[in-house]
């Protein structure tokens, strides 16, 4: 049976991520294969941890308006953490949201489609905690398609925006 980098870490914690503060970026479909969301066992498995919750575009549990409407951000109600949209004023986390935390992780499930912001939102962190010497760790899923053939052209230069920064 395929594990994702989600439970893997859950259930054979890391040594980068003991004594550490987490900060999450994932969204609705960032769940286990017993369809538990990721926030809620990261919270479990790592008690007083989970210090931010980050979000792509659509928000949280996809509840945001599709197109190029940004969203703002919040709070998770049930684990009473900040969730700062990375869909708003920001396509990257701040400073100041960086600080809250030592390892930035990502839980994210991407159909490998240029024009899919959710990798350019994971670039775009890993941009951003490299600056400010945040730890990044990619919890890595399947892709159901094998990602393995690559078709299209290589995007222009002149043509990057949040929908295609490669």
């Amino acid at each position: 049976m395929v594990k994702t980098g989600l439970e893997i870490v859950i259930n054979r914690p890391p040594s980068w991520i003991k004594g550490r503060r987490l900060g999450l970026l994932c969204n609705h479909a960032s769940i286990s294969s017993g369809l538990i969301h990721s926030r809620l066992l990261m919270n479990d498995a790592f008690p007083n941890r989970l210090k931010a919750i980050f979000t792509p575009q659509h928000g949280l549990f996809a509840e945001k308006q599709d197109n190029m409407k940004e969203s703002g951000h919040g709070v998770d109600e049930e684990l009473n953490l900040p969730v700062f949209s990375l869909y708003s004023e920001t396509r990257a986390p701040l400073k100041e949201q960086l600080e809250l935390i030592d390892v930035f992780v990502v839980d994210l499930q991407d159909c490998g489609c240029r024009v899919y912001t959710f990798i350019w939102t994971m670039l775009l962190a890993m941009k951003a905690c490299a600056e400010n010497g945040v730890a990044l760790a990619v919890l890595d899923r399947p892709n159901p398609i094998g990602g393995s053939q690559v078709e299209g052209n290589i995007l222009d230069e002149g043509l990057f925006s949040f929908v295609g920064l490669a």
